[in-house]
């Protein structure tokens, strides 16, 4: 069973695979191209992005996260407001290791290196994920907060994109980050699919 479980993801893995530059076309029309991301996040125009550069806005991102999910106006998203997220209220954890398994799988059969591997923490409980995003146990999560969360994950996009440690982005490294980005998501999915049933978490 678990074999057959594993054969499904990686056959939507590799039909993503192969039909990869029909997406690529198809995002066009809704999704800015990297060019055109990269040009608009590298604003001294040096043809490279600093760890500066990509937390210009950051503050910002944070202001409209808070305004989306802050529902009652308290200036704290708090736990039923981060479970109205659709993502936020599915709970994976119990399929976590398996799910890791299965995309691991993936990768190997495939030999897609651009499918990076998650960790089982990405599936931790909504609950769990929440109590780490507070963290002054306030029961809510704070500008500040969000701004932390999301500097942090920046912080480790960056180190991911910045290969060879130069403290700068090219648009190559860029363009590959997202290419990583997509494959990872695609074999998460496939495998969720096949893991959990009627489930379309990602």
């Amino acid at each position: 069973m678990k074999r057959s479980i594993i054969n499904i993801a990686i056959i939507a893995a590799t039909l993503t695979t192969l039909t990869v530059s029909a997406q690529a076309e198809a995002r066009k029309g809704h999704h800015k191209a990297p060019e055109v991301v990269f040009a608009k996040l590298d604003a001294d125009q040096s043809n490279t992005i600093t760890f500066d550069e990509l937390l210009a806005n950051i503050d910002t991102k944070a202001q409209k996260k808070l305004l989306r999910a802050d529902t009652n106006t308290s200036s704290e998203i708090e736990l039923d407001e981060y479970l109205n997220k659709k993502r936020h209220n599915f709970d994976l954890s119990e399929f976590a290791s398996e799910i890791v398994q299965c995309v691991q799988d993936t990768k190997d059969a495939t030999g897609n290196n651009n499918i990076i591997v998650p960790d089982v923490t990405k599936f931790a409980a909504p609950t769990t994920k929440f109590a780490q995003l507070d963290t002054d146990n306030s029961g809510g999560i704070s500008l500040a907060e969000i701004t932390a969360a999301l500097t942090a994950h920046q912080t480790d996009i960056f180190s991911i994109m910045d290969a060879n440690s130069s403290g700068e982005v090219t648009l190559e490294e860029f363009i590959q980050q997202g290419e990583r980005k997509r494959a990872t998501k695609d074999a998460v999915k496939a495998c969720i699919e096949s893991i959990v049933p009627d489930t379309d978490p990602v």
